[in-house]
Order: structure tokens, then C-alpha cells, then sequence
């Protein structure tokens, strides 16, 4: 059915008690047929649990018994239904009790139809409806299945819960409609207040567990902001009392059955991450949880969940706990979106979490420009040659990514509470971006110092190796050599490819670019160089060896000066002053000078090459060795020139 407003205006419908033999009040009649509602919800939900065990009865079948009881249905012996299900044949499953189970479909939306009617001689708006509905009732009694010997067709039981197709009605699409009505009648009756709940008969121990329900959603309902949700029903139902939540706008329901000391939960939601998110919301409290399919719904899952609790004083708090929680449930789906946007998606459902655990929510975040934030904070803070095309984590790392997300979503919190301009919410939240951004940098020098001690460390290598070539006991295992230098260069490689993948998706950040092009050409020149020294004769003139160790010893001091300038430039920021930024600058002079004490060492080898060696191989290999060593420090030499500028380019004021 279509569900339109009508022209007529609706006039409250006040509540009238009646003593003696005096019909049920229409109160009354609403709240019976809400609880009739949750049978007709248990008793479709059982068929069909029941007709897919018989299918599949290798699966351990539920007995839905949590179910039953916050359904009110006080037949225990349903509790096995599923279990003893069994096909019959390929399209017949036999259910037992499936008589009196379809009996008791239609006996509860005889009574869900009850408080219509009775609006409906005081409401033209609601008599033609009433009238539509008995009919509809009618035709499904009508067409109810025999179950002979406890049997229905399988699709008998598909019937009862689909909705309306090609003009076929059935029992959870005449449910849903009803309800949609008992609604509409309940937004109607003048009921008591307590503390922003309306309510119903309820007993002052009722009143009690509802405040504690309310101290909740009062405690955090501020933070939807102009939301709206979170209207709250509580009426007793025969010997339990029932709390329902107004989950507006979330595709979700919430209802509570309280019973003594007892708390049934029956969350409906067709986003499933989110049901699991509601879930963790409740974990100090451990109920236990059981998920079933909605009956005509299969993309909602519905999930019930028992708390026992001690005392009435721990069931006052589960109660309030649970109340506090609704708010982060409101647009929690769309926050997710648009965080998963800017981090992996299992990041995006722990920020949330975070959120609702420090009671600061998504809310602010969401209605203060969700993406556009970070996006116009990166806009404003990065280079205007700079064009980000990835994800936060790409950019700034992801631990950082997830403090920085943090950041933003206490900047839009307070604002919200001040009502600050969005103009000073974008400043905000461009200064913490700047800090993260700064130690991105950091963290790219970082990643180059790493790979600069890998280069440390084939140096050493290196110059242990030139110092064994006149040792002329020493034992030479080429596949052991072979297999150290290839170590060194997985290690060095797995540091440019993590470093790589941080910067593919970041247009502009060349600098950063050269310099891991620069590290890879030093170590691929340090790695032709161990390679060759691994040819070298054993019968060597040492005269011919010692200036080429020199060479190694200027370049691995060389290297060290470089690491020690990467560490430095990792410590500079905007906010340094000068005497910060002077030991840099004397670091890099001190590697640049090297360079021509390297290219002077390097003439050195050649010419003691070509006046003392005799043999053409030694030549050959040794002279090569010095050209690809001084090749790998010219490399690092211009990584220090990339880094001086970097340096400089963040303190232009020093």
C-alpha cells in the first residue's frame, strides 16, 4: 500500500481509562498490536529458518529461542522446531506445529488490525484504510495453507514473508503496512513524558528503567546535532516492559524487552558492518548475540541480543550504556563512505569506534564538509606544483593518517559546540595537516636514511673485501661473497619499493623522487663493484691495493657524513631557528668537499694502475672498481644538494 498524508489534520487522540467491563482503551489496543507484530515477525522468521534447515541439514540448527521469548510467545516447545524440520520431497517440507504456527500468524494481525478499526470510527482518514486492510486479512485467511499432517510447499512458506508482487499480497507486507499504521496511531495518543520518553501503563518500577534508558540518550542525543531520531516509546506489554527508539533517517530499528532482570535486544539493519559496529558498542556489557534473516527483507539482518543482568542497579547501567550509543548509529554508514575515502575501510570503522568511545561522534565531522575539510586543508598547506591524487595514508603514513582524522574530528566538535565559521574550521584543520605533513617529510628522510645504512653497510663490505685481496691465505668463497651482496640488495630494494608506493599516487614531490633515484644508482654501482672485486686475482701486488682502500675509507666516512645529514634535516621545521639549521649546512659542506677528495683518490688509483700493474686483469677490474665507487658517492653527493634544498625550501625565514 501507497503511503501517502492526507488533507486532514491530526488531532490527538487522548487517552480515556475505563474501569470494570469496560473495553481496552485505545492505548491499549496499540500496544497489543505492536507485541503482535513481534509475533508475526518470530512466527515468519521460524518457517523460514525452518524450511532452510530441511534444506541444508548439515548446518547446526538455531532454536531462535531468544527470539521467542522478546516476541512474547511463551510456547517453549517451538524451540526445537527447526531442528525436527525435514523435506518431504524436492518441494514439500514437513514443519512441526506448522498449523498452529500459520494460526498464530493470522491471529496476530487480527489484532494488529484491532486498534485500527477502532481509530477508524473516530477518523475518516483511517476508515478507508481499515477497510482496505480487513479485506486484504480476509483474502490471506482465504488462501492459507491447509499444512496437512504439519506439511507446506516450500513455496507456501516463501509466500507468507515476500512482499506484494504482481498484485500477490502476503502476510509480512500486510505486517509491515499495519505497523506503519500502529505508528501512526501511537504519534498520536497523549502519553505521560519521562524524561522525553512517551509512555504508557507503565509501573513505577517501569518509570525507573526507563529514566535510566533516557539519562543515556540525553547524555550524548546533543551530539546528532539537528538530526532527527531518537524518539523514544515505552509502554508494558502484559508482564514485560517494551522501549522502542525512532532510529530516523538510519534504515535500522531498535527494540528493548525488558523482563525482571532481563534485557532482550532486537536490532534491525540492512547495513550489516553496522550491526557489528553496534555490537563492539556493547561488548563490556557481553550479551549474546544471534543473527537471523528479516522475514521479506533479505538484505536486513535482524540481531538479537540477551543481557542478564545481577542487580537492578548493573541493568540500570547496560540500560544507560545502551542509550548513549544510539547517536553514533545515526548516518554512521555515510560517515564510513566518506572516511573510507581517505583511509582503508577497516581504519574508517576504528575511527568510528574511537569516536563514539570519547563521546566526540561523526556527526560534527559530516556536517562541517566530511571530505572537503582534508581536502581544501590539503589545498591550502601543500605546494601549489604539488597534486594529491591518493589516499591519506599514501600521503602522510598510516598511523599518521588515523591521528590526523582524530584531529579533525575534535576541531569539529568544538566548533560545532561554539558555532564556529567555517572559515576558522578550515584553519584549524589546515595547522594540524601541517604538523603531519612536516612529519611526512620526516618520514621520507627517514626511509632515505634507512637505505642509506644499507649503503653503510656494502661500504664496509667493500673495504673488507679490498683489504683481504693481499692476504694471500685468505679463503675466498665466491658463492658466499655472491650471496652477501645480493642481502644488502633485497634489503635496500624493499626500502625504495615502500618508499615508491608512498609516493606514486603524489604528483609534484620530485624531490623526493631523486633522491630514492639517486640511492638505487648508488647501490646498483656498489653492487657492479662487489661483484667485480669478487674477480680479482688472488696474487696481487699490494702497492696497487692500497690506495684503492684509501678511496673506500674517504667514501665510507663520506656515507656516514650523508646519514648524518638526513638525521639533522629530520629535525628542522618551520618553527627552527638558526643555530638549528647551521650544523646541517656545515654536514653538507663536508660531503661536497669529499667529493673532490674522492675524484682526486680515484686519479690516484689509475695512475699507480698503469705504472705498476702488469697484468691487464688487474688493470681492468681494479680500475673499474674505483670508477663504480666514486659513481655511487657522486650519487649521494647529489642527494645531500636535494636535501639542503628541501631544508631550505621549509625555513625560508632562517
Amino acid at each position: 500500500m501507497r503511503r501517502t498524508s492526507t488533507a486532514t489534520k491530526k488531532r490527538p487522540i487522548h487517552v480515556v481509562r475505563t474501569h470494570g467491563s469496560q473495553p481496552p482503551t485505545l492505548p491499549e489496543l496499540v500496544n497489543a498490536g505492536v507485541a503482535a507484530h513481534d509475533r508475526v515477525t518470530y512466527y515468519l522468521t521460524l518457517l523460514q529458518t525452518a524450511s532452510a534447515f530441511a534444506q541444508m541439514p548439515n548446518q547446526t540448527p538455531l532454536t531462535l529461542q531468544i527470539e521467542r521469548e522478546a516476541s512474547g510467545v511463551p510456547d517453549g516447545s517451538l524451540d526445537a522446531t527447526v531442528a525436527a524440520s525435514r523435506m518431504v520431497s524436492k518441494d514439500l517440507v514437513r514443519i512441526p506445529g506448522a498449523s498452529s504456527i500459520i494460526a498464530g500468524i493470522l491471529a496476530a494481525l487480527r489484532q494488529m488490525l484491532k486498534p485500527i478499526a477502532s481509530a477508524a470510527a473516530a477518523r475518516a482518514d483511517v476508515r478507508e484504510r481499515a477497510e482496505l486492510y480487513q479485506r486484504r486479512l480476509d483474502q490471506l485467511v482465504k488462501q492459507a495453507p491447509s499444512c496437512t499432517d504439519e506439511q507446506l510447499p516450500l513455496a507456501a512458506v516463501a509466500a507468507l514473508s515476500r512482499h506484494s508482487e504482481n498484485g500477490h499480497d502476503s502476510a509480512q507486507h500486510l505486517a509491515t503496512d499495519l505497523r506503519w499504521e500502529l505508528n501512526r496511531l501511537q504519534a498520536g495518543l497523549s502519553l505521560e513524558s519521562v524524561d522525553g520518553a512517551k509512555a504508557y501503563g507503565l509501573t513505577e518500577a517501569d518509570r525507573t528503567l526507563v529514566r535510566a534508558f533516557m539519562k543515556g540518550v540525553n547524555e550524548t542525543a546533543a551530539l546528532k546535532l539537528d538530526h532527527t531520531g531518537l524518539d523514544t516509546t515505552a509502554t508494558r506489554e502484559g508482564a514485560r516492559l517494551v522501549i522502542q527508539i525512532d532510529m530516523n533517517g538510519s534504515d535500522a530499528r531498535l527494540v528493548v524487552h525488558i523482563t525482571s532482570l532481563a534485557a532482550t535486544i532486537v536490532y534491525t539493519d540492512r547495513h550489516r558492518p553496522r550491526t557489528r559496529f553496534f555490537q563492539q558498542l556493547l561488548q563490556p556489557f557481553e550479551l549474546i548475540w544471534e543473527a537471523v534473516p528479516v522475514p521479506g527483507n533479505p538484505d536486513h539482518e535482524m540481531a538479537v541480543g540477551g543481557y542478564a543482568a545481577e542487580t537492578e542497579a548493573r541493568l540500570e547501567q547496560f540500560l544507560s550504556r545502551l542509550g548513549s550509543r544510539l547517536v553514533f548509529l545515526i548516518d554512521w554508514n555515510r560517515a564510513r563512505k566518506r572516511l573510507s575515502r581517505l583511509v582503508k575501510g577497516s581504519d574508517a570503522v576504528a575511527l568510528l569506534k574511537w569516536a563514539a568511545d570519547n563521546n566526540i561522534g561523526h556527526h560534527a565531522f559530516l556536517m562541517a564538509g566530511d571530505t572537503r575539510l582534508i581536502n581544501t586543508a590539503l589545498e591550502r598547506a601543500m605546494p601549489g606544483d604539488v597534486r594529491y591524487a591518493g589516499s591519506l595514508d599514501d600521503l602522510l603514513g598510516r598511523n599518521a593518517a588515523n591521528l590526523f582524522l582524530m584531529s579533525v574530528f575534535r576541531i569539529a566538535s568544538a566548533a560545532a559546540i561554539r558555532g564556529s565559521s567555517h572559515r576558522l574550521i578550515d584553519d584549524e584543520v589546515e595547522a594540524a595537516l601541517q604538523l603531519y605533513l612536516q612529519r611526512s617529510d620526516r618520514s621520507m628522510l627517514g626511509a632515505a636514511a634507512e637505505h642509506a645504512t644499507v649503503i653503510a653497510g656494502a661500504i664496509d663490505w667493500i673495504s673488507g673485501a679490498v683489504s683481504r685481496l693481499t692476504d694471500h691465505d685468505a679463503h675466498r668463497d665466491g658463492a658466499a661473497n655472491m650471496a652477501v651482496i645480493r642481502t644488502w640488495r633485497q634489503r635496500a630494494s624493499d626500502i625504495t619499493r615502500r618508499t615508491v608506493r608512498t609516493l606514486e599516487r603524489t604528483e609534484g614531490l620530485t624531490q623526493f623522487r631523486r633522491l630514492i633515484t639517486n640511492g638505487e644508482e648508488a647501490v646498483k654501482m656498489l653492487e657492479q663493484a662487489a661483484s667485480t672485486l669478487t674477480l680479482v686475482p688472488s696474487q696481487i701486488n699490494g702497492a696497487i691495493v692500497s690506495p684503492l682502500a684509501s678511496l673506500c675509507g674517504l667514501i665510507s666516512g663520506g656515507v656516514r657524513e650523508y646519514l648524518h645529514c638526513l638525521e639533522e634535516a629530520r629535525t628542522i621545521t618551520r618553527e627552527s631557528v638558526r643555530a638549528d639549521l647551521d650544523p646541517f649546512l656545515v654536514t653538507v659542506d663536508h660531503v661536497v668537499a669529499l667529493e673532490d677528495a674522492c675524484d682526486s683518490a680515484s686519479h690516484d688509483i689509475l695512475d699507480r694502475l698503469v705504472r705498476d700493474s702488469g697484468d691487464f686483469r688487474e688493470l681492468h677490474l681494479l680500475s673499474g672498481v674505483a670508477v663504480q665507487l666514486d659513481a655511487a658517492f657522486d650519487s649521494l653527493v647529489h642527494s645531500t644538494q636535494i636535501i639542503r634544498d628541501h631544508v631550505l625550501g621549509i625555513a625560508p625565514g632562517l
